[in-house]
């Protein structure tokens, strides 16, 4: 307890931890309002936003020298801000807990999420590749949950279906033997971000193909899904990089190596080149199937504003990133408040969906899965 109370106060310098708290807390209180016809119940989003969360408090928690040791009770201290600010949230909206579901679903995907992050880092991935995993199996049992509350309303909650889906995958990586030594950590990034960007690729694809193509009236869940993807991949990379060139002795070192003259410009090796090339690939990589569909829609102005609007948000989701790294990179901040403002800022959009869904389009966010 004694260790606990000094992490708790070295880390309360942190601006991760705080940016963590009170976007939990905030985001507790939007989901206490009632929820929104069409969008997935607040139970449903709440594992998923808990879970970013914990991947945002956490960061980059893995020593230098071993890649593969990681420390269980630096990770348990780092996760409770957002459950703190959670139960806060709630305690403040609703004068106590209010919605048992909502109240427990929470904290299982902070706890769920924060579990499966350290896991993977334990097993040999570095921090990006473990949070872009993290996000994309969250994103996954999101999109479960929200499955399960359109196709059975009323019978299956889709809040403890994210929940459970996210807990069963933390279990599984824990049940995994041994760990990954460092000295294999390389290949374990090189093979973990293949894999990602080839799900990403299929993903994109299928995302073209069933609601752009085949189902056109429901081409807003391709645009979900398509930032969902984009946040997943592409911010992990882009602030917390490599575990070698976001280092503050790296970029000292990118500050001082030459410029290369003439057009285009052609940045140093370091963290400036890393977030540009993870920035703009996955947007490149998410972002052509839509237009494959824009240049084939002909006539059919429904379907090329669809895939025109999943471009645009992608090109906005890129800018809005590279401004993050950006002045991030003028203000020193450190890899770890880069990537809790980018996912904390996605965790409270989530979060505020309910209630902005108001002055959404009524079609936007409406599930394949009802009348199943």
């Amino acid at each position: 307890m004694r260790r606990l109370i000094l992490l708790a106060t070295i880390d309360a310098r942190r601006p991760a931890a705080w940016l963590a708290l009170v976007v939990a807390a905030v985001g507790a209180a939007l989901l206490s309002a009632a929820p929104l016809d069409g969008c997935p119940t607040p139970a449903a989003i709440a594992a998923v936003v808990g879970a970013g969360l914990a991947v945002a408090a956490i960061g980059d928690a893995t020593p230098r020298v071993n890649a593969a040791d990681i420390d269980a009770a630096r990770v348990a201290e780092r996760a409770a801000w957002p459950l703190v600010g959670w139960l806060l949230g709630l305690l403040v909206a609703a004068g106590g807990l209010g919605d048992a579901l909502l109240a427990a679903t929470g904290p299982l995907g902070i706890m769920a999420g924060g579990g499966l992050f350290a896991l993977l880092n334990r097993r040999g991935l570095f921090a990006a590749d473990a949070a872009s995993a993290t996000l994309v199996v969250t994103a996954g049992a999101g999109a479960l949950g929200w499955w399960a509350d359109g196709a059975w309303p009323g019978r299956m909650h889709g809040g403890a279906v994210a929940g459970g889906v996210l807990a069963g995958v933390a279990i599984a990586a824990w049940a995994l033997p041994g760990r990954r030594p460092s000295s294999a950590a390389m290949p374990a990034r090189s093979t973990a971000r293949h894999l990602l960007t080839a799900a990403a690729m299929m993903g994109a694809m299928a995302g073209m193909v069933g609601w752009l193509f085949l189902a056109a009236d429901l081409a807003g869940l391709d645009l979900v899904a398509s930032l969902a993807w984009f946040v997943a991949l592409a911010v992990p990379a882009a602030t917390l990089g490599d575990g070698v060139s976001h280092a503050v002795v790296w970029r000292r070192l990118e500050r001082a190596a030459p410029r290369r003259a003439g057009w285009p410009p052609r940045p140093a090796p370091g963290r400036v080149r890393d977030s540009l090339q993870a920035t703009l690939t996955t947007a490149a990589l998410l972002g052509w199937p839509p237009l494959v569909v824009a240049a084939l829609a002909g006539g059919d102005a429904a379907r090329l504003g669809a895939a025109l609007s999943v471009v645009a948000s992608l090109a906005v989701a890129a800018a809005v990133l590279l401004v993050i790294v950006g002045l991030g990179g003028v203000a020193g901040a450190t890899p770890d408040t880069l990537v809790a403002v980018a996912i904390t800022g996605t965790c409270l959009c989530m979060a505020a969906v309910p209630v902005i869904g108001a002055w959404l389009p009524p079609d936007l966010l409406a599930s394949p899965f009802v009348g199943l």
